[in-house]
């Protein structure tokens, strides 16, 4: 009698290929992926405390976890980082000129938390 697959394994995995772990631990990120990252300066309209930062990141699944942006903005600019949040944005669905629709990129706001003051001109737009 014939096996029966299920849709997993027959249309994610046709050839049937295993998978061996070779270890339980996570392998490290290397250098060049840490530092391939795009990082944007977000001056945000509500007033920041003074010792918060925003960046802006690329989304997702390409984007660094915290103790990686910690580990970048330590090594990169030499900031002493006390705490990181991050937040995942969904970009807004707009409409066309044509009629249709389509939606803007996503990205992740990360606050950066410093031990020391940074001047008001990194946190909010003057106007």
């Amino acid at each position: 009698m014939q096996k029966i697959l299920n849709f997993r394994e027959y249309f994610l995995n046709p050839k049937g290929i295993k998978i061996v772990p070779t270890s339980n631990f996570k392998r490290a990120t290397p250098v060049e992926a840490l530092f391939d990252q795009s990082v944007v300066l977000h001056r945000a309209e509500k007033q920041l405390e003074k010792n918060v930062v925003a960046f802006k990141l690329q989304p997702y699944k390409y984007s660094l976890n915290k103790p990686e942006i910690k580990q970048y903005f330590t090594r990169l600019y030499g900031l002493n980082v006390d705490k990181v949040n991050t937040i995942n944005y969904m970009g807004a669905i707009k409409r066309s000129p044509k009629g249709g629709r389509y939606r803007e990129k996503d990205f992740k706001k990360v606050y950066l938390h410093l031990n020391e003051e940074i001047e008001p001109f990194f946190q909010k737009i003057e106007k």
